[in-house]
């Protein structure tokens, strides 16, 4: 465990918060945990245990204290978690213990938060995997449910990722779904552009179901011979056979989320076969920019579409039913900033504090 942070008071004023982002340095969590820096940098500080991959935020922010985690792969395996006993070795216990997606071994803070960040371990069955993945999520998802009874507070990013605890109603269940600002500011200020023949998806992990969008891709030409599929993600997660003898697939691979932001405002369509997730905010970001969009008719997705118009329709091929909607008849009524997200959670923490003894 190492400490990160210059010049930074030994005791910062938010030493009562300690957000445990450790496992977490890219996508959906980074983002989080940028947000949440962010958040607490303005409104008296916090501490926070981060990834070495994420030790540059310790020159961003002035009232953070961040712990680096330095663990191996076989640490986490049989002993994850044990830093915290250095660290409350020195802030104390903490008033707000939050873990984004790391198991609770024990009511550490005052009030434990476990956020669910990852839906794969409680509800694989049916969803494209390789047995490595089941295997590594069948152990993390045995892990989380044992320590849930440590959790004062059990939040996910939607209601439907909290269904899949199967736990009684309670008190103790929250969504706290990820911030859309970028949906929000371009509601307020629509741009309007030149669409191209593009159908564009963004993720190619096993359970976006890359052989579903093709199916639909494919439905898709018929009546749109020009339109090119454009795949944005981890070029090795898309199958050789998905791409042989077509010329009109393009794999873009890992690049900056500003290109993926203007494919998608130029895309015809916007393509989401995927058959899991924790939040809708994938989805949102495609929505809101493409002309058109197809979506699986999943929890999630159904959250953001509350009280929205769209068709449900079935595509020859692909097993699951999706949802089409039109960027303009869609409203951003179900959308949260990224203020308001900190402000709900803060709000749930001290309802969970309770009054001082």
């Amino acid at each position: 465990m190492t400490q990160a942070g210059g010049n930074k008071p030994s005791q910062p004023r938010g030493r009562g918060y300690l957000l445990n982002f450790a496992a977490s340095y890219s996508t959906g969590g980074y983002k989080r945990l940028t947000e949440y820096a962010s958040w607490f940098d303005r409104n008296g500080g916090a501490s926070f245990v981060i990834h070495p991959r994420c030790a540059h935020l310790a020159t961003q922010y002035q009232n953070i204290r961040f712990f680096i985690a330095r663990q191996s792969r076989f640490e986490r395996l049989y002993n994850d978690c044990a830093y915290l006993d250095e660290i409350e070795q020195q802030i104390g216990q903490p008033e707000l213990y939050y873990s984004y997606g790391i198991p609770l071994y024990s009511h550490f803070g005052r009030v434990s938060w476990f956020h669910l960040s990852n839906v794969l371990p409680l509800g694989a069955r049916g969803v494209p995997a390789t047995l490595f993945e089941r295997l590594k999520a069948a152990y993390l998802g045995t892990r989380i449910r044992a320590g849930l009874k440590y959790a004062d507070v059990i939040s996910a990013e939607s209601s439907s990722s909290l269904k899949l605890l199967t736990m009684p109603a309670s008190n103790k269940l929250f969504v706290s779904v990820n911030g859309s600002d970028d949906e929000l500011a371009r509601l307020q200020c629509p741009e309007e552009t030149d669409r191209q023949d593009i159908a564009t998806v963004v993720g190619t992990a096993p359970y976006k179901a890359l052989g579903d969008t093709y199916h639909l891709f494919e439905t898709l030409k018929r009546d749109n011979p020009a339109l090119k599929l454009m795949i944005f993600g981890q070029p090795e997660y898309v199958p050789a056979a998905f791409l042989a003898g077509k010329c009109d697939i393009v794999v873009r691979g890992l690049v900056p989320r500003a290109e993926v932001i203007e494919c998608l405002r130029s895309s015809k369509f916007y393509l989401s076969t995927t058959r899991i997730e924790n939040s809708y905010n994938a989805a949102a970001e495609g929505i809101f920019l493409a002309e058109e969009s197809y979506i699986s008719d999943i929890g999630p997705h159904r959250e953001l579409l509350l009280n929205m118009p769209f068709d449900e329709v079935s595509v020859p091929g692909v097993p699951t039913r999706m949802l089409h909607l039109r960027r303009a008849q869609l409203t951003g009524a179900n959308l949260r900033s990224w203020e308001t997200v900190v402000e709900e959670m803060i709000a749930r923490f001290r309802q969970a504090l309770g009054p001082d003894p």
